[in-house]
């Protein structure tokens, strides 16, 4: 067998989260950001490569290396983001997709932190 000719699938780590509404706004994982304001504002750190409303099939934010990556991939996401879809992008392990539902709005949104960001 020759394992230079194997296919190498990208994973990247993908979980759940469910917050209720009394807890704060999301934080990023790499450096501890707060990602929304009291309103619910969007205060993106370095880290965050997109936000992805889940119901409303759109992107609420993308960081310019992901719209690159996004355009160089030729993807089209017509429904939900999942870790397919990013690993497709060429996303791997530096990736983390929170896939996030809030109790009280039930918004259903992923936000993609990217732990390589310069």
């Amino acid at each position: 067998m020759n394992l230079a000719n194997i296919v190498r699938t990208s994973r990247v780590p993908f979980a759940p989260v469910y917050q209720s509404a009394s807890i704060d706004g999301l934080c990023c994982p790499a450096c501890g950001t707060q990602q929304e304001n009291d309103l619910q504002s969007l205060q993106p750190c370095k880290h965050l490569a997109c936000v992805y409303d889940q119901e409303a099939c759109e992107f609420t934010f993308q960081s310019q290396n992901f719209k690159q990556r996004l355009m160089s991939s030729n993807i089209v996401i017509t429904d939900e983001l999942d870790a397919y879809g990013l690993a497709n992008m060429g996303y791997g392990d530096e990736l983390l997709a929170l896939d996030l539902t809030r109790a009280g709005s039930w918004s259903h949104e992923l936000f993609a932190f990217d732990f390589n960001a310069d």
